[in-house]
């Protein structure tokens, strides 16, 4: 029987990859989903992410997480809770005939592995310093021109690189993008908006930059994602964006709390405090945790009960909001509206993150650190492609700058925009290391190898 929204995830559900004209055929062995899956684990964007910070920049410590195992992580988690929605979706008689429940487990396990694809060296940090480059007073020679894409400078989000990364970044000598399926690339996107229409509702949270609005615009539209809200054009999200969203927010507040310990940051009881208003629904076997040889052991042993609990909680909430979300609503994270215990703990853990976690010296020292590398990036790499797209004579200094970002990247033809943006992607796809590496070398302080 068909149900009451299928036509909807027909077009939701559109197999079409970026840069395609024609739908593609589902391989039930094979789909365009997990094709996808293979395109981002086999990427240099993806394999990068092993070299970026997750919370703890440059830890000497092998057990403390990046941007990679973190990523690995969501989607397992993202895996699990998408195939079981898609049965979900069977059985409410919305699931196309052309689509098997194991395939939304494979979009959103593809829009996992691609959530923190553009993030920056440093994580937020990098954001910040970027952020605050371009909002000094100093620097106005070379951005005053920028008109209204400063704003995606000024608020720099390594959500909207992403989108870029994915899109137009990775293979760009062979026309840009990984070309995934537009399912896949819309589950990724949580902001469905520009930086000036983010900055309009109080915030600096986006998704795409200016540059790709039409990219954006074409994808939205032909998968459903689009309505009319006072002679206004208004993009909504992917039903499954809310289930990576989930997933990443399942993951990182325990996954931060045990890298914690790791470093000596938390202790093990402290973590056990934050677990506290769960405990009982995780159903702890007092027993076998007393017996457990080491405190990490007994981390990992309550890491996977919290995520248990964690999957189950959310998993019902996409039930209850299923009928909302398919009439257009924009609603909130599906962490907003969690049992009361799940949300108490999360308000804990969030507490221990920013007031403990975020507030240890060593962690404090490395970010203000940071700060001082991307000045010292953007310092030199700005003005050198601010000089080659106004056609001014290029130092010998600015000359090795641009040949360090290759030569095939710029082009005289580009606009301020537009040359910006390549040294944003320059930056941003640096590994923390490589980043202090390269900065000292600006500096004039680094080692020659």
């Amino acid at each position: 029987m068909q149900g009451l929204y299928q036509e909807k995830w027909k077009k939701l559900l559109l197999p079409k990859r970026y840069g395609r004209n024609e739908v593609q055929e589902i391989n039930k062995a094979r789909s365009p989903f997990i094709i996808d899956h293979d395109r981002l684990i086999f990427s240099d964007s993806f394999r990068r992410l092993a070299g970026k910070t997750q919370v703890h920049p440059l830890s000497g410590n092998d057990h403390v997480h990046t941007r990679l195992t973190h990523s690995l992580e969501v989607a397992s988690v993202g895996r699990g809770l998408g195939t079981e929605y898609g049965y979900f979706l069977q059985e409410q008689g919305d699931l196309p005939d052309f689509i098997e429940p194991y395939h939304i487990g494979e979009i959103v396990q593809s829009a996992c592995l691609a959530h923190d694809i553009g993030n920056p060296p440093f994580g937020h940090a990098g954001e910040y310093a970027v952020q605050e480059w371009f909002c000094d007073e100093k620097n106005t020679l070379y951005y005053y021109a920028l008109s209204k894409e400063l704003e995606d400078f000024r608020s720099f989000d390594g959500n909207a690189q992403g989108f870029r990364v994915i899109n137009v970044v990775e293979n760009e000598r062979e026309q840009g993008g990984f070309r995934l399926t537009y399912p896949t690339i819309a589950s990724i996107v949580k902001y469905p908006r520009t930086s000036l229409e983010a900055m309009q509702s109080g915030s600096k949270k986006f998704n795409y930059y200016q540059n790709e609005r039409a990219l954006f615009t074409e994808i939205f539209t032909e998968l459903g994602l689009v309505k009319k809200e006072q002679e206004k054009t208004v993009f909504l999200r992917h039903p499954l964006s809310y289930l990576m969203e989930a997933a990443d927010d399942i993951c990182y507040r325990i996954i931060d709390m045990e890298d914690a310990r790791e470093l000596g940051i938390l202790r093990y009881e402290e973590i056990c405090e934050v677990l506290r208003p769960i405990w009982e629904l995780m159903q702890v076997d007092e027993k076998r945790l007393a017996s457990m040889y080491s405190d990490r052991a007994r981390i990992s042993y309550l890491r996977s009960l919290v995520i248990k609990v964690l999957v189950e909680d959310i998993f019902a909430v996409s039930k209850e909001k299923y009928p909302a979300l398919m009439q257009g609503e924009m609603l909130a994270p599906y962490m907003d509206y969690a049992g009361e215990p799940v949300k108490e703990y999360m308000k804990n853990a969030k507490d221990c993150f920013y007031n403990v976690i975020l507030k240890h010296p060593q962690k404090i020292s490395l970010e203000i650190g940071s700060y001082s590398i991307y000045k010292q990036l953007l310092d030199v790499l700005i003005p050198a492609v601010h000089n080659l797209v106004c056609g001014k004579k290029l130092s010998y200094r600015e000359e090795r700058a641009l040949s360090l970002m290759g030569k095939h990247i710029l082009k005289k033809e580009y606009t301020l925009c537009e040359a910006y943006l390549v040294v944003i992607d320059f930056i941003t796809g640096m590994t923390d290391s490589y980043a202090t590496f390269v900065a000292n070398q600006f500096a004039g302080s680094g080692k020659i190898f």
